[in-house]
């Protein structure tokens, strides 16, 4: 026998034998039962929201829906109460307004009724005190603003019912003093038209009024007014006023203008 050269011999892979152990496998079979496990929890809690967010939002879509119609209903009253506020606040308005206007009416009326019972009580005491059918009433009179000029106004006031028109010359005078001295001036010294005398035709009252220019130094005293008519059924009239008795202040406003028949 021919010995084996060593350069010839192949070396061989000796493989080892695995050893598996019985605990290895019942690892193997724990892990994946707990997988399966958690994989059916995942399905179920999975399932779970799936039913559950169903019902959730289903909920949810009736709620919506009934607050939508709630905030519909909401939005139409307070279109109609705005609406209903608004024709209030008109006839509020329309009533303050029309309160208003009657308040001042009624004012215009007692005013008006008040001046009127005036006159009725002064007509009488004129007729039952005898002093004639003519009289001057509401006599004013106001400084200007350069010194000795006045403006005055008054009404002639005729009450004789039997006399339609009434016809005649008014004369009016100013007594006072100048220089020391009793003086009287006429109208025609103390008239911007120089007229001594001023025509005056009217039915129940005639409004006059006009300015007065006093000499310089000249201090007044009274105001004589006198009416001459010539109707025959009246009575000459003579009235005399203490001119300060007469005298208004500058800013008051006189009525009447000059020969203004009513």
């Amino acid at each position: 026998m021919k010995p084996v050269s060593p350069s010839k011999v192949k070396p061989k892979r000796i493989k080892s034998p695995r050893i598996v152990h019985q605990h290895e496998r019942r690892s193997h079979w724990w892990a994946l039962l707990l997988l399966a496990l958690l994989a059916g929890i995942g399905w179920q809690v999975y399932s779970f929201g799936v039913r559950q967010g169903g019902f959730l939002e289903a909920q949810s879509n009736r709620e919506l829906s009934r607050l939508n119609q709630e905030l519909e209903q909401s939005s139409a009253a307070l279109k109609e109460a705005h609406a209903e506020a608004v024709r209030y606040r008109r006839q509020a308005e329309i009533e303050v307004n029309a309160s208003r206007a009657l308040q001042e009416q009624l004012a215009g009326i007692e005013k008006e009724n008040a001046a009127l019972k005036s006159d009725v009580k002064m007509l009488r005491s004129l007729i039952s005190g005898d002093n004639g059918s003519l009289y001057v009433r509401n006599l004013v009179l106001q400084p200007l603003d350069e010194p000795g000029r006045y403006h005055y106004a008054f009404t002639l006031v005729q009450v004789l019912e039997k006399v339609d028109v009434t016809k005649g010359k008014l004369l009016m005078k100013v007594s006072g003093k100048l220089k020391g001295k009793r003086k009287r001036l006429d109208r025609s010294e103390f008239s911007a038209d120089g007229e001594k005398v001023l025509k005056l035709e009217f039915s129940n009252y005639q409004d006059v009024s006009g300015e007065i220019a006093l000499p310089e130094g000249f201090k007044p005293e009274s105001l004589l007014i006198e009416f001459l008519p010539r109707n025959k059924e009246l009575k000459k009239m003579s009235k005399r006023f203490a001119w300060d008795d007469a005298l208004a202040p500058p800013s008051a406003k006189l009525p009447g203008a000059d020969h203004t028949e009513e």
